[in-house]
């Protein structure tokens, strides 16, 4: 079984589920289960509070 530590602090590794725009790709894409799915969008969020990751990309 694959385990998911996800983390506001890896800033880096949550990049990879957020579009180029800064919206948290749905659970189609990311192929996550619902639970871990609510945990990264929580640590998405929590790292945007923080200033760790952008709210939107500038284009």
């Amino acid at each position: 079984m694959k385990t998911h530590n996800f983390s506001y602090k890896k800033a880096e590794e949550l990049k990879r589920f957020v579009t180029a725009q800064g919206a948290i790709l749905p659970r189609a894409k990311t192929g996550l289960s619902a639970k871990f799915q609510k945990k990264l969008a929580c640590e998405v969020k929590r790292a945007r509070h923080l200033a760790l990751l952008p709210f939107t990309q500038t284009v």
